[in-house]
């Protein structure tokens, strides 16, 4: 790779092997893309009786990806400016159609028994209440997906560390969050990262196998819904069959638990950059995908962070060839069905103080946007991907007999049909997974 005097030598060492020209490698993801991504549908036209129509116009527009471009929307309603919670309601919505919405225990139910669900709830920085955010979704089209029903880093200061004890709250806690949002809420993270340490063993204490209560529960209380498991175990430290996250979810479904997709995360936190060369590397990232797609479940980016820190050089342009990079090529894997950035904004991430750019993951710089609402280089290269170079619009004349078929994007689509008689707009759901064969009726 050419030096380029934008980047620091760090920042030139982590894109070494991102950048490698292997048309091998980029003919994978270009055709995965073509393949994955896209199939082929059928129009039928019939009038108001049943009776076919002979001829017709027909034009296409998609209005959403089947694929999840996702974000956590933590932030909602979270900032002190009234101006920029209603600018950040606009740039999400503008670009994503997953939302991730916060159902850490410790947060939602501070004190036993008294449950933040109600968008009144009294203010717990990054966790709006889930019926705000559900609304949020709901009033713009995006699809939610709960994280997490239980994870030991969040386990409630008031809980015991008595088996039963525990036991009967995980499972008073399942019960109340299905009774309230499983008919709302069709994507839940299971359980999340069974395989993090942590240093306060007390704070983090959860019942012996926990990972297969946890889903026993999901079984029984989301019985509908796609149960995740979601890690970031660094999985990218491909071990072949020996990776240890595939070996735990392999055995989960072995056990018959019902195991609906696997999420993995990829944070470039301070501590984890030294394995850039790792999680940078085209090949080792499509190997991977690879053995995790032989589980047979899909597989989504649960959680991202790429980073445009200062010492990166020009940050912005770093940040914005991952996204540019990593994006295509998550999108063309088969298995894959979604990918979740993590905090669409500048210095509002964990472990620190709103708008404390020194302090905990906000050092990274890893929003898409701004403190100050501006969209970032990685933010416009997203939109860019997802609404212009990832879209098709067909249009082509109806002719009764003919094979009336077009190609494109899974997703949404409305279908206008112009006839002598009149014109007439419809909604097709255009899938991976289905024949796709419309009839309709104008």
């Amino acid at each position: 790779m050419m030096k380029s005097p934008a980047f620091t030598e760090k920042a030139q060492s982590m894109l070494k092997h991102l950048l490698v020209d292997d048309p091998e490698i980029e003919h994978r993801i270009e055709t995965g893309i073509e393949q994955h991504r896209k199939g082929w549908g059928e129009i039928k036209l019939v009038d108001k009786e049943g009776e076919p129509v002979e001829h017709a116009s027909v034009s296409m527009r998609q209005m959403k990806h089947e694929f999840h471009f996702g974000c956590n929307a933590f932030l909602l309603d979270q900032l002190p400016e009234a101006e920029k919670n209603a600018q950040y309601r606009e740039l999400f919505s503008d670009v994503f159609n997953l939302a991730v919405v916060p159902f850490y225990w410790a947060d939602l139910e501070p004190e036993e028994g008294k449950m933040r669900f109600d968008k009144n709830s009294p203010f717990i920085y990054r966790r709006p209440p889930p019926d705000l955010v559900l609304d949020f979704c709901e009033e713009k089209g995006i699809t939610p997906k709960a994280h997490p029903l239980l994870w030991h880093n969040f386990r409630p200061e008031w809980l015991g560390c008595e088996e039963m004890e525990m036991r009967r709250h995980i499972r008073r806690r399942f019960q109340a969050i299905s009774e309230r949002y499983a008919h709302r809420i069709n994507i839940w993270d299971v359980c999340n990262e069974v395989q993090t340490l942590t240093l306060n063993q007390k704070r983090a204490h959860m019942p012996e196998n926990h990972l297969e209560y946890a889903f026993e529960l999901a079984a029984k209380f989301f019985p509908n819904g796609i149960k995740t498991y979601n890690d970031d175990r660094i999985w990218y430290r491909y071990s072949r069959s020996y990776s240890p996250v595939y070996l735990l979810v392999k055995s989960l479904i072995e056990q018959g638990y019902k195991v609906d997709a696997l999420g993995l995360q990829l944070h470039m936190f301070t501590n984890v950059l030294y394995n850039a060369f790792r999680f940078l590397n085209q090949k080792n990232l499509l190997d991977s995908f690879d053995l995790y797609g032989r589980l047979g479940v899909p597989l989504n980016i649960s959680e991202i962070s790429l980073i445009s820190s200062k010492d990166l050089g020009d940050g912005d342009a770093f940040q914005e060839i991952l996204t540019d990079k990593l994006y295509r090529l998550w999108f063309s894997h088969a298995a894959m069905n979604g990918i979740v950035w993590w905090n669409m904004v500048d210095n509002t991430a964990a472990y620190a103080p709103l708008g404390d750019e020194t302090a905990g993951e906000n050092v990274g710089r890893a929003g898409l946007v701004n403190y100050d609402m501006t969209p970032k280089p990685a933010y416009k290269v997203l939109k860019r991907l997802i609404q212009e170079e990832w879209q098709t619009n067909p249009s082509f004349e109806y002719t009764e007999g003919a094979a009336n078929k077009f190609r494109g994007f899974y997703g949404d689509y409305e279908v206008t049909v112009k006839t002598a008689q009149g014109t007439s707009i419809h909604k097709i759901k255009h899938s991976r997974n289905n024949l796709n064969v419309f009839m309709l009726k104008l």
